[in-house]
């Protein structure tokens, strides 16, 4: 497919960048400093600078393309770049009339808060990352309400463990069992398999081992 990854110098864009052209996709990779993803120079690989927060340089990236991975994210700090980013991502597709979404979220937002054990619930997001999660919330606002064929991704924690492909996905809200951690590896590789897998669609399922 021709694919274009939206966070790709973030470490779970890396992983999405290189498992897509691993696949044999074509991939754009909107950056707004390319020298970070240098290292990945590849025939299929397309970069295209610019911000996510640019409607110019977003509708040059998605341009003629046939899917989009949204992984663009930032600190626990107060943020609206992913509420901002994926609405103008959501209207770039629209306009150009591609239509599959996989956008990466939290689990803990919506209604998988109800997966999380205590001590992250009220303090890990509560305290240390409230400003992330209402962004998170806003975001999945905006991708809900769009005609796109979407899929939001919901993971816990992200580690930088091995990609394994073993890995549990679509678990009800109320189960405990959950490892509560998955290797950003896997999680693209999750995203990367709902580009042609409709099971989830319009859904958030989480994924965690």
């Amino acid at each position: 497919m021709k694919l274009t990854v939206f966070g790709s110098t973030g470490r779970t864009g890396r992983e999405l960048l290189a498992q897509a052209l691993d696949q044999g996709h074509d991939v754009v990779a909107c950056a707004r400093t390319p020298a970070k993803i240098d290292d990945m120079n590849h025939e299929r690989l397309r970069v295209v600078q610019g911000d996510v927060l640019d409607p110019a340089a977003v509708g040059d990236a998605i341009a003629g393309q046939q899917a989009v991975l949204f992984a663009a994210g930032t600190g626990p700090e107060r943020t609206t770049l992913r509420e901002d980013g994926t609405r103008i991502v959501v209207e770039a597709m629209g306009k150009a009339g591609v239509r599959r979404l996989v956008c990466l979220s939290s689990l803990g937002v919506g209604d998988s808060r109800a997966n999380l054990g205590f001590f992250t619930k009220y303090v890990i997001v509560s305290v240390f990352l409230r400003h992330a999660f209402a962004d998170h919330e806003r975001q999945e606002a905006i991708v809900k309400r769009s005609a796109l064929d979407w899929i939001i991704v919901r993971p816990p924690h992200l580690t930088d463990g091995p990609h394994t492909g073993a890995y549990r996905h679509g678990f009800p809200p109320n189960d405990k069992q959950i490892a509560g951690k998955i290797s950003r590896a896997d999680v693209a590789d999750f995203m990367l398999k709902q580009l042609t897998d409709d099971t989830y669609l319009r859904q958030t399922p989480g994924v965690s081992y």
